[in-house]
């Protein structure tokens, strides 16, 4: 079944502000975590991944930080 892109996925550049970008690192950090984040850190770690790869795809970033293969990843159950 093929995942649902997010509009990071489609545009590729960094078209929101910052606490949209932390928004959709939580978001995709919740879903690979099959909601079992912890919503407090997961936030404060998007913050500091934000200075760093602010540039770059929030939903990207939250993978890689994740790890593993990507047929590794949860998918959504729509």
């Amino acid at each position: 079944m093929e995942q649902k892109k997010s509009p990071f996925d489609v545009l590729g550049t960094h078209p929101y502000p910052q606490q949209q970008w932390r928004c959709a690192f939580v978001a995709e950090w919740a879903r690979l975590a099959e909601g079992c984040a912890d919503a407090a850190q997961t936030a404060e770690a998007a913050a500091e991944l934000y200075d760093r790869y602010g540039a770059r795809n929030p939903t990207e970033v939250a993978r890689e930080e994740w790890g593993g293969p990507p047929e590794s990843y949860p998918t959504s159950q729509t």
